[in-house]
């Protein structure tokens, strides 16, 4: 599995990492470099590459979930190819649920598509962390729907507290993928 990580990160390096321009990331917080994570998410080979990862990451959990979610949409894409990746190779099953910004204003009002049952043992994923603060809003959501959260992925850790703030939190193994310092080029600037 380490070409397919390898692979991944070459993919993120040259359609994902944005250099040499301001941007406000999500936090609030201007930086000279942005993870447009939409690159990967959205591209056959990313996804597959992604799926097959976030799987293997996953079992390294000491509890298995049996469900992932996150906040929409940086979670959408990864959730829904992890679940189908699952299926297609046989992996034990894993269920998917996407914790909304606000709550639906029609049908089942609901703040989490396809809510599953109390007790539901899930990793949370997102496709950036710096502060956490978007991982946290959905954590927060699906710990009020009765979920437990058993660990947490992100595709990059930007390195800018954001791991450490959600570890501390929710006391569970919070990994990504990759780290900024993974990727050369920000440092070359």
């Amino acid at each position: 599995m380490q070409a397919n990580r390898d692979r991944l990160r070459q993919i993120v390096d040259e359609k994902s990492l944005i250099i040499g321009q301001d941007m406000t990331l999500s936090a609030g917080l201007s930086s000279s470099f942005y993870f447009d994570c939409k690159k990967i998410t959205l591209n056959g080979e990313g996804l597959a590459l992604l799926a097959d990862v976030l799987l293997e990451e996953i079992d390294k959990f000491p509890e298995r979930p049996s469900a992932i979610g996150g906040l929409t949409l940086g979670a959408d894409f990864m959730v829904a190819a992890v679940v189908m990746r699952a299926h297609q190779i046989g992996h034990p099953t894993i269920n998917g649920s996407i914790v909304r910004k606000e709550p639906k204003q029609h049908g089942t009002r609901s703040h989490i598509e396809n809510e599953m049952p109390r007790g539901t043992r899930i990793v949370v994923v997102d496709d950036v962390i710096t502060t956490g603060g978007s991982t946290a809003k959905a954590c927060e959501q699906l710990l009020k729907g009765g979920y437990e959260i058993v660990g947490i992925l992100a595709l990059v850790d930007r390195e800018a507290g954001g791991v450490e703030n959600l570890r501390r939190e929710y006391g569970c193994n919070v990994h990504s993928i990759f780290k900024k310092s993974d990727f050369p080029r920000i440092a070359a600037g």
